[in-house]
């Protein structure tokens, strides 16, 4: 998580940690809680994948769709005329 944050938000971290923990600074601690808000609200609404696990039995088959469009460089049909 940490090469998410920028250089200048890092420094703002490890001085909130300093002075709002180390040096019990009510508004260092305030700091710091705003930026464990702002990275638990990140690793919440970051997309996940989408996993099905399905177990088939003898005699079951799997097929597999994609939904995307196909173009010519993917080696799907070509759109043009002749």
């Amino acid at each position: 998580m940490v090469e998410l944050m920028g250089r200048p938000l890092r420094a703002l971290l490890g001085r909130a940690v300093m002075r709002g923990v180390v040096g019990r600074s009510r508004p260092w601690q305030a700091v710091l809680a705003l930026i464990f808000l702002r990275r638990l609200f990140r690793l919440v609404s970051r997309p996940r994948p989408v996993v099905l696990r399905e177990r088939l039995t003898s005699g079951e088959a799997l097929e597999i769709r994609h939904l995307g469009a196909v173009t010519q460089e993917d080696g799907g049909p070509a759109t043009g005329g002749a």
